[in-house]
């Protein structure tokens, strides 16, 4: 959601002053009272922003927390970001996109009207509509019985029973006039009507519809009522009236004629919108107002309205405006400052807060904002620094005329280039104990005192001559912060460098600030705050490692409560001081911290720095900072004030793999939702950028998810069951809220995914396993069946083909007896006479070759 801040301008100075001579000052305490409208920040928003048309008929806020307008292009709702409209047709009802009103009823439910006579009610979960009236309706009112009151352009009132039952009333009931422009009902049961001749009054509980004129007004259109100290406050063309014990009064002269559009009462204020002059309010201040020349985009105002935070939202002809309270208050040329682009911010010892600009001097105390003129002195009058003498004078460096001491209301002496300084640019100045004047210039250090002035360069040690910051240490070391560096000029004169190079390649040194407590001297250089120890010299950088959001900053700040500040070109640092000793301890990798910006008050989040001071701490407690679009301050002691209260917390979408779904109620969701995004929004209106959220969806989560300040959860790939989203909201160091935003879903599995799947699967593959159990046994058994038939018949076959084998064998056997005997017998015949049966030759021839072997193998003679 864009928006844009509210510019003044120095032209602007003669008409920021309220209607009626009514002095505006301002304290410069933390405790500045609220009432005065130049404390509010101011915002608007246009269709540029996403508003469906820039006329703005009515505000309202639903019990949800959700801020509704009504435009002649529809009802849009607003969550603090962005608006989501709401036209003709579904859901509302509404025959037009035309509305003019919008009324909380009695069961605070918002009860919307428009230009042809619509009328719809948006109930928590659903919307109501109605047959139209076709006339344009003016306003809406209920009472105890639940009856609807509806004023009506040209037609009279209506009343719309509960059950839908109509009745007019016109002219021929008693009406002064069929033109009815307001309706307010009363704890009394009255019914007001606003005419447009006068104020006519009746019994809700009368069925006669008995019709009372209110005398002592003019007869002239009655444009607002509302309830006020027991009576009626009566908007007309012609002035502000008061009704109260029966009896009408002009309410304040000074309100006399002036055309009344709508009224806002609380708390002792009024305020009042007008026709064609822009806001007014009445209170014990005074009365004050608010036109186009003070920011306001249009002098015609249509509706008024106070949310929860206490808010006033500004329905114009040019746009929705809202003026509300801000962490920062920001002061301007519109509060009488002499510039706008801030160099410099001193804390007086006197209470007092000095102010330099580029184009003079304002002190500014609990009487008002005094312009110092140094015109005599300094033509362009261009200041870039200041520091307090120990006498209570004040040293101001100018861009272009060196350094003036201030002191019982007038210049009391200068040094510039004609006596003596290096340059007439003073960016730093110090004050020494003894008297004399440390003067940083851009072309290198003056030492001024009752001796004469005397010149430091880079020849005497300096990195480079231009310098931006000094401190004058209580043991006589000054510390010297240029473009190149920072160095220590000793009491004995001399220079020692500090090496910041080290340190992320720091370079810039553009301020210091002390911090006795804990023995320490910060500098704000061009890559983060750096700690250096007084006592050891020992540095350390407070920079990107440790988490800051970018490396410039300009000058440091230690609060009452001793928490550091930091000033940028980016917006203002807060760090708390129990982490910051954490991690300087080295217990702690990075520190949180809070980024002030134009959303919480400052005109622009463009610190200046590069010369003294760029911030200071009041002696109230308050923070100053020199800005480029004027000087913001901030009590930190009121800052939870602003995270006090919890927004609430609302979901406004639900996506399944990309395809919108409603969140009326529990939602079933198919197989297959790879995505699931939740969007969600804190109703708060404050400070909407800043709001936290943490979210834990039940069935995935095991504990709270922080989200920072995304508004959008996204799950993925999520498994079949049910869930439960829930989100809280919280300002940054407030509580988180209580009561949690949920909604429940639940993701179907496929038929593969059930349990009872999964339980017939299992039963079945039981099943399987038994009857292949019984399969396998019946198989083994058949085949151990098969196996013994086949192994007894092998036996069979076996024993047969071994008792043919032994058959064989014996008569193998037989054979080879035979055969044997035959060969015995052969042999014997060969052997011996066949008649005879004595030996024969042959016989006698192996006999006798026997025997000769064996002779000559055993060497034995032969014998015969």
């Amino acid at each position: 959601m864009s928006r844009y801040v509210c510019r003044q301008t120095v032209k602007q100075v003669a008409l920021r002053v309220v209607l009626y001579s009514l002095t505006v000052f301002f304290s410069i305490t933390g405790n500045t009272a609220p009432s005065q409208l130049s404390d509010y920040f101011k915002e608007v928003w246009t269709t540029r922003d996403g508003l469906p048309h820039n006329t703005i008929n009515a505000i309202a806020q639903s019990e949800d927390g959700y801020l509704w307008v009504g435009t002649w292009e529809g009802a849009a709702r607003f969550n603090g970001r962005s608006f989501t409209v709401f036209g003709r047709g579904e859901p509302s009802g509404m025959p037009d996109v035309g509305i003019r009103t919008i009324y909380k009823n009695r069961q605070q439910n918002l009860i919307f009207a428009g230009a042809r006579g619509g009328l719809s009610e948006r109930r928590p979960d659903d919307w109501q509509s109605w047959q139209p009236y076709r006339v344009l309706i003016n306003g809406v009112a209920d009472d105890k019985q639940g009856n609807l009151w509806l004023a009506t352009e040209g037609q009279g009132v209506y009343r719309q029973a509960a059950r839908g039952e109509r009745t007019q009333l016109t002219i021929q009931q008693g009406l002064p006039s069929n033109v009815v422009s307001s309706v307010l009902s009363t704890d009394d049961g009255s019914i007001w009507l606003g005419t447009g001749r006068g104020l006519v009054r009746l019994n809700s509980e009368d069925e006669s519809f008995a019709l009372e004129q209110v005398n002592g007004l003019p007869e002239v259109p009655v444009l607002a009522l509302t309830a006020y100290n027991n009576g009626l406050l009566i908007g007309t063309e012609r002035g502000l009236y008061q009704y109260q014990a029966g009896q009408v009064s002009v309410f304040s002269p000074q309100l006399m004629n002036l055309p009344v559009s709508v009224l806002l009462a609380f708390d002792n204020q009024i305020w009042i919108g007008t026709t064609d002059r822009g806001l007014l309010r009445y209170s014990d201040a005074g009365l004050e107002s608010l036109n186009m020349a003070a920011g306001l985009p249009n002098n015609r105002i249509l509706s008024l309205f106070r949310d929860r935070e206490n808010s006033i939202w500004v329905g114009t002809n040019g746009g929705l405006f809202r003026l509300r309270d801000a962490p920062f208050v920001t002061l301007t040329t519109e509060q009488g400052l002499a510039g706008n682009y801030i160099r410099s911010v001193l804390s007086h010892s006197d209470g007092s807060v000095w102010v330099g600009s580029s184009q003079g001097v304002s002190r500014i105390t609990k009487q008002g904002v005094e312009a110092i003129d140094l015109s005599a002195y300094s033509d362009a009058q261009s200041v870039l620094s200041m520091v307090e003498g120990p006498d209570g004078s004040v040293w101001i460096g100018t861009y272009s005329d060196g350094v003036l001491q201030w002191q019982n209301d007038a210049i009391v002496q200068q040094y510039n280039r004609r006596t003596g300084l290096l340059a007439n640019e003073v960016r730093a100045i110090a004050v020494a104990p003894q008297g004399g004047l440390w003067v940083g210039t851009g072309h290198g250090l003056n030492y001024v005192d009752s001796n004469g002035v005397r010149s430091f360069t880079t020849e005497d040690g300096l990195p480079t001559p231009f310098v931006m910051g000094l401190y004058l240490h209580n043991d006589g070391r000054l510390f010297i912060g240029t473009g190149g560096g920072v160095v220590i000029r000793s009491p004995n004169g001399d220079i020692t460098p500090v090496d910041i190079s080290n340190l992320d390649d720091a370079e810039y040194a553009f301020g210091f600030a002390p911090d006795p407590a804990a023995g320490l001297l910060w500098m704000s250089t061009d890559r983060g705050l750096v700690a250096y120890d007084l006592t050891t010299g020992r540095l350390t950088m407070l920079g990107r490692n440790a988490g800051l959001p970018f490396d410039k900053v300009f000058q440091a700040v230690i609060d009452q409560n001793r928490h550091l500040w930091l000033s940028s070109n980016r917006g203002i640092l807060r760090f708390r001081r129990e982490q910051i000793e954490e991690y300087l301890a080295g217990k702690r990798q990075q520190v949180d911290y809070e980024l002030f910006g134009e959303s919480d008050g400052m005109q622009s989040a463009q610190a200046n720095g590069g010369s003294m001071q760029a911030a200071t701490l009041a002696q109230d407690g308050t923070v100053w900072f020199a800005t480029s679009k004027g000087a913001s301050r901030v009590n930190p002691a009121e800052l939870t004030r602003f995270s006090a209260n919890t927004p609430p917390v609302v979901l406004e979408g639900f996506k399944v793999n990309g395809s919108v779904w409603s969140l009326n109620a529990e939602k079933d969701i198919a197989p297959g939702a790879d995505r699931i995004e939740i969007q969600f929004a804190g109703l708060g209106f404050v400070m909407p950028e800043r709001i936290q959220y943490r979210t834990r969806l039940q069935g995935f989560d095991n504990s709270w998810v922080d989200r920072g300040s995304n508004t959008i959860a996204e799950y993925t790939n999520l498994a079949p069951g049910d869930y439960q989203f829930m989100v809280s909201a919280s300002y940054p160091g407030g509580a988180w809220g209580e009561q949690n935003a949920s909604f429940r879903f639940t993701i179907a599995p496929y038929f593969w995914q059930q349990t009872g799947f999964w339980l017939v699967a299992l039963l079945t593959v039981i099943a399987m396993v038994i009857v292949a159990h019984r399969w396998r046994m019946k198989s083994l058994r058949q085949r151990a069946e098969e196996l013994s038939n086949q192994v007894a018949e092998q036996t069979y076959t076996l024993k047969q083909q071994a008792d043919n084998l032994r058959k064989v064998d014996e008569e193998r056997s037989a054979l080879l007896l035979e055969i044997k005997r035959q060969a015995a017998e052969f042999e014997q015949q060969a052997r011996s006479d066949k008649l005879t049966g004595l030996a024969n030759r042959r016989a006698f021839d192996e006999s006798l070759h026997r025997e000769c072997a064996r002779s000559k193998r055993r060497n034995l003679p032969l014998c015969l």
